[in-house]
């Protein structure tokens, strides 16, 4: 069986996200087959800086050095993933004895968190997606998440709200070696899009990204191939990497809620075959000097979130190794174009 990234070497890394357990039951797949990882969850704020302050107490890295070392390990690249979220952050980041905390306050414990990872990780992470998800798809600012809330005035009027800005600045300024990416999905056209090269192009202008993220939680149903391409090239135009972060496939059309027992013969077939016009996309643009990365949201079928969301207990296949570690048709589309 070929190794992805010994196929893919001429063209970008190959890499896959990973939980600290799934080390343990995917580990011989992972060294075989990828040469980055990112952790899937393990770096998020609830479960690396779990209660408040900044002293180490507060921090529990366990879980992300576990990862870290499996990476040192196996000569493997590392993405950080993520510093600014609206999931997955503990309510006391927003909080004080009154109630909301002030935007002063927030910020703080912000940048706090942000050195503290920043010098835990540093000459480990070589990327860190900075702010995740900071647009709603129809490309107004995510009014819903606490960061908006908290710290989402544009008092320097710039476009773009505050707590966006000073997140980037504060990570060039603590790290300037590490490369700082913008994460979204959806952002393959239509307005998300738009919003996202108008972020960009501020942050660029302040010198304080170097990328964008395409996470590519895609379907058999779409996006289609050549607007994947074009919005690579859109991105990739502001004079920054382009890395398709979080890639997997449903099965199930958008907005489905039914349930099968099995992947399907026909549906395998279907799956491989848009793996295979995604990655003619991804060998294009690598060559081009557009994309930079592509990364999987785990590796094979018997552990993806895509099982819990967004029907919860809902069996998924979106990966390109079934759940006993085989390699699926889609695995050969990628790997023997």
């Amino acid at each position: 069986m070929p190794s992805l990234a010994t196929v893919y070497e001429p063209y970008f890394p190959i890499g896959a996200a990973v939980e600290p357990q799934t080390l343990l039951s995917q580990g011989n797949l992972l060294a075989a087959q990828v040469n980055s990882l990112v952790a899937e969850n393990a770096m998020k704020w609830e479960r690396i800086h779990p209660r408040p302050g900044d002293d180490p107490s507060s921090y529990d890295f366990t879980g992300a050095d576990a990862i870290v070392e499996f990476a040192r390990a196996h000569g493997m690249r590392l993405r950080g993933h993520t510093f600014v979220w609206h999931n997955q952050v503990p309510p006391w980041v927003f909080q004080d004895s009154s109630g909301q905390a002030s935007k002063t306050d927030v910020l703080q414990r912000m940048r706090g968190h942000m050195s503290a990872l920043l010098a835990h990780f540093r000459g480990e992470v070589y990327c860190w997606d900075v702010v995740n998800e900071a647009v709603t798809d129809t490309g107004e600012w995510r009014a819903d998440s606490p960061w908006f809330r908290a710290a989402g005035a544009d008092d320097d009027g710039d476009g773009v709200p505050d707590y966006i800005v000073q997140a980037f600045e504060h990570a060039r300024a603590t790290a300037p070696g590490v490369k700082l990416f913008y994460n979204d999905y959806n952002i393959e056209g239509g307005a998300k899009l738009d919003r996202v090269v108008s972020l960009v192009k501020a942050l660029r202008g302040r010198g304080v990204v170097d990328g964008v993220g395409i996470q590519g939680h895609w379907s058999l149903y779409g996006p289609g191939p050549e607007l994947v391409r074009s919005a690579i090239e859109r991105l990739a135009a502001l004079d920054v990497e382009v890395q398709v972060t979080e890639l997997d496939l449903s099965v199930y059309r958008p907005g489905d809620s039914s349930s099968l027992a099995e992947l399907s013969p026909g549906l395998a077939a279907e799956q491989a075959s848009r793996y295979a016009s995604y990655f003619k996309v991804f060998r294009d643009e690598a060559e081009a000097r557009r994309l930079t990365a592509v990364t999987f949201w785990g590796i094979a079928d018997d552990h993806t979130w895509l099982d819990s969301f967004p029907v919860t207990g809902r069996k998924d296949w979106p990966l390109l190794f079934d759940t006993h570690h085989r390699p699926k048709s889609a695995f050969r589309a990628v790997a023997q174009w």
